[in-house]
């Protein structure tokens, strides 16, 4: 396979300064040593993985090195460069999937698959092929699903039920926003008034393409104008009947919106993932966040199936640079399958594989009163946020800068739209 990379890359020096190598708990002797790269949110997890893996392989060992999630990709790229050694990539979704194929940095992993008498297309289905074609390069092994989540004291204090068994439409989610905004000034609080309360409908944590994922339709498709128009409208006229945090605020606190807003308990409502429930749980625990919370399905656009969600998979995978492909492949089976779904389910992970024991020990981590958020993550109509395409990556920060100009007030809606096709044309060379 080719490796057409260096002029792409960045020089090695700053790989090695912002890498943060972890300890290594397993005996070197005879062993292979399988360098594996990932982001540093995912230490606390992993490394109950690696332990395990290390203890049980006769042949190798996992060392694993770790940089910020933000610096990561360009960490990656600028250490193959250097030569140096990465034996296991984790992969931050289906954008830099479609990065490192591009760039045709990751081994075709088909002939240790089939030598080991494994199918991720029938483990996995959509969400391997999603991110493979025409070979197999990245292999998932957690998932990310987005769903609601509320504040249980507050909408009890207020009187106020929400449906946890299907989805709300958005119009229907809007009015029940509403009916909170207006229990709230009958208390007389508002978020206009009284800075610890407030209700909005939690879009800040996933504002990318809600309603035009869950149309089935991509930001890359000529008819995408539609869906767009829907998602951006609800997102304004929400923000204008005051039942949601205005996007400039948004953007004043950019991803630390969740702990200024959700966890201090002043809104009703919390846009989040999967990865939310370990951390909540720690801090409802901890007394950080001084309320319980309940999760429900994302709400739909108007004829879009019940418990359409959104979905977003992590892959691994083996650069081409790699001399111990057929020991790193060894690893990557173990960590997407059993096994290792296993260990990061006790962790309060979602693992891409599942089975009946890797669901009841997520479930058991989670610690919800009922089955809700099972149906959420297992719900066959979810759909993947993103696309593995080369323009991808940039198309959705195109769409993002013209959505920002509408939101804030800068463009009209159709101005705003104009703008955002213009700049995707440009970018696909239409």
């Amino acid at each position: 396979m080719k490796k057409k990379m260096l002029s792409l890359l960045l020089v090695g020096a700053m790989a090695s300064s912002m890498l943060v190598p972890a300890a290594v708990s397993a005996e070197e002797n005879d062993k292979v040593k399988l360098t594996f790269y990932g982001w540093s949110d995912e230490e606390s997890y992993l490394q109950p993985l690696f332990d395990a893996f290390n203890e049980q392989s006769e042949t190798s060992y996992i060392e694993p090195q770790y940089c910020a999630v933000g610096e990561y990709e360009e960490v990656v790229l600028s250490a193959l460069s250097a030569g140096t050694p990465i034996d296991v990539l984790a992969i931050n979704g289906l954008s830099p999937m479609s990065n490192y194929q591009t760039k045709e940095i990751l081994m075709d992993m088909t002939e240790f698959a089939d030598a080991a008498g494994f199918d991720p297309a029938a483990t996995y289905q959509d969400t391997y092929s999603g991110a493979n074609e025409g070979g197999m390069y990245g292999i998932p092994y957690r998932m990310a699903v987005w769903f609601m989540y509320y504040n249980k004291d507050m909408l009890n204090d207020l009187g106020v039920e929400v449906q946890t068994d299907k989805s709300y439409t958005w119009d229907e989610f809007k009015a029940k926003c509403e009916e909170v905004e207006d229990k709230l000034k009958e208390k007389g609080m508002d978020i206009e008034s009284d800075p610890n309360n407030g209700c909005y409908a939690g879009l800040v944590g996933m504002e990318k393409n809600v309603t035009i994922a869950q149309r089935g339709v991509s930001l890359l498709d000529d008819n995408a104008d539609d869906a767009i128009k829907e998602f951006w409208g609800i997102w304004n006229d929400l923000q204008e009947d005051g039942t949601h945090l205005p996007y400039a605020e948004k953007l004043e606190y950019g991803t630390n919106v969740g702990s200024v807003y959700w966890v201090p308990g002043r809104v009703a409502f919390f846009q989040n993932a999967t990865w939310g429930i370990s951390s909540y749980n720690e801090k409802v625990a901890s007394g950080e966040m001084p309320f319980q919370y309940g999760v429900m399905p994302m709400p739909v656009p108007e004829g879009v199936e019940d418990g359409t969600n959104l979905s977003n998979p992590n892959f691994l995978g083996i650069p081409t640079t790699s001399e111990n492909a057929e020991e790193a492949y060894k690893f990557i089976q173990f960590a997407c399958t059993h096994d290792g779904a296993k260990i990061l389910a006790d962790q309060g992970v979602l693992p891409a594989y599942s089975d009946d024991e890797v669901a009841a020990a997520y479930n058991e981590f989670a610690a919800q009163e009922d089955d809700t958020l099972q149906r959420i993550i297992s719900s066959p109509n979810n759909k993947l946020t993103d696309l593995c395409f080369p323009e991808y990556a940039e198309v959705q920060a195109a769409y993002e800068e013209s959505m920002e100009s509408y939101l804030v007030g800068n463009m009209s809606l159709d101005d705003a739209l104009a703008d955002y096709n213009s700049k995707k044309a440009n970018i696909m060379g239409e």
